[in-house]
Order: C-alpha cells, then sequence, then structure tokens
C-alpha cells in the first residue's frame, strides 16, 4: 500500500539525531570511504537508527532538510494516498458488483443503481455487436460505459459518499455492519466520526496545504502532524477497507 510507503520512507529520513556526527566518527568514515579529508560530511539517523545516511557537501543538501518539518510531508502525503485507495476500492467494487446485480431480474435491481445513466451510443453499439453475433457478449461493452460513468458521476471519500456506494449495491444497514466488522468493537455513529475525522484532515492536506486559516497572510504556519497520527490514520482507513470487503462480498 502506497501510504505505508510513506510512513517507511519518513521512518527512514526523519533525522532522530539531535546533533551533528561525532567529528571523529566522520574522519574515520571518510578514510574508509576515500573521501577527501576536509570534505563536509553529514549523519542522519533514522528511527530508531535503523537507518543511517551519508551526505556529501556536494548534494548542498542541510541536516534541516530532514527535521521533522521537512520530512513531515510524507506522513500527509500518507494520509492522502490512504483515502485515494479508499476511493479507488470503491469504484472498482461498484463496478465488480453492480454488472453481477445487473443480471437479476429488474425488481431485484437496487433502486439507486437503475438510476445510473449511460450514453445512448453504448447501448447502440451493445446491441449491433449482438445483432451481427448473437453469441456475442456485448456486456463487456456496457460494463466499461458503467465504469466511466461511476468514475465521472461518483466520488467515494466522505461518509455520504460510501453510503451511496453502498445503496448503489443493495447493502441494507450499512452501517450497522460497518461497525460489526471493525476492530475494537466501535458503534456505528463512532466509525462514521471517525471517517469524516480521517476525511476533513486528508481535505485539509490537499486543498488548503495543511495551513492554518489566518486573518493576516503575514502569520502562515502549518498544522502539527506527528508519525502515530498518520500512522493512526493509515491503519484506520485499512481497517475499514478491509470491513467493506466482508460487507460487499459476504
Amino acid at each position: 500500500m502506497r501510504a505505508e510507503h510513506f510512513l517507511t520512507l519518513y521512518d527512514i529520513v526523519h533525522n532522530s539525531r539531535q546533533r551533528n556526527g561525532r567529528s571523529d566518527w566522520l574522519s574515520s568514515f571518510k578514510r574508509f570511504m576515500h573521501w577527501p579529508r576536509r570534505e563536509n560530511i553529514v549523519r542522519i539517523d533514522g528511527k530508531d537508527k535503523n537507518s543511517l545516511l551519508i551526505l556529501r557537501e556536494t548534494l548542498g543538501i542541510s541536516r534541516e532538510h530532514f527535521s521533522h518539518e521537512y520530512a513531515s510531508e510524507l506522513l500527509r502525503s500518507s494520509i492522502v494516498c490512504s483515502i485515494s485507495a479508499l476511493d479507488r476500492y470503491m469504484h472498482d467494487v461498484v463496478v465488480d458488483r453492480c454488472w453481477a446485480l445487473l443480471s437479476q431480474a429488474e425488481k431485484d435491481v437496487p433502486k439507486e443503481l437503475k438510476k445510473v445513466r449511460l450514453p445512448v451510443l453504448a447501448t447502440k453499439k451493445a446491441l449491433e455487436k449482438l445483432k451481427s453475433n448473437p453469441n456475442s457478449r456485448p456486456g463487456t461493452l456496457v460494463k466499461k460505459e458503467i465504469q466511466k460513468a461511476i468514475h465521472i458521476d461518483f466520488t467515494f471519500q466522505k461518509k455520504s459518499d460510501i453510503e451511496k456506494g453502498a445503496k448503489l449495491l443493495g447493502v441494507s444497514d450499512f452501517w450497522r455492519k460497518m461497525a460489526a466488522e471493525m476492530p475494537g468493537g466501535p458503534s456505528p455513529g463512532e466509525v462514521q466520526e471517525e471517517l469524516t475525522r480521517i476525511t476533513k484532515r486528508r481535505n485539509q492536506i490537499v486543498h488548503e496545504s495543511d495551513l492554518i486559516l489566518k486573518t493576516s497572510a503575514k502569520e502562515i504556519s502549518q498544522r502539527e502532524i506527528s508519525g502515530s497520527d498518520a500512522q493512526d490514520a493509515v491503519m484506520w482507513i485499512s481497517s475499514f477497507v478491509e470491513a467493506l470487503d466482508s460487507v460487499f462480498y459476504p
């Protein structure tokens, strides 16, 4: 999952050292690498000193570029990617399930799914294909058009969006079923509140550059974010998608 990749990168590049590397250690390393004795190098230690980066002065990069202020952009990216993954999952599962639902008797097709509109030319092409070869499978053409329509008309991020997707698939009592699948035994309301909180955080990052809104343009500062904040959000969305899979594919 790309969101988890960003979390891993943060652990690797966020400098956990409080001061510059010891001069004797740096000198020893330069001798080992056969680098010029007078060259300035910078040592960066990742989380729990499980990673080590050595920067040569020709890079023009300082320790400050590995501070939390810089590296925290990776944490923000992880939250954005987790919501993007949720959105993509919902689009894929709706397209996958809706075709099977459309194969049922008309009375059994979910009401919301019946409202999805397809271009008339797509219907025409499907009919022409069927006329030219009664054994053909024009469903592929229709399914592609359904996919286009879903991607154009629906965004699956907010709780209302997710609920709309559930209605397209005819899932009743959706939030109660979701709560039953989530770890920790949350209530349906708590599941919705947490999804709303993470989605709002994503929107602050994407639409506001995660800047705190102030009346004076001279005062610009970003919202705080910690590794645990991002980790919790990414793991929660992962659990949420797993719960969706259980509800949509019981």
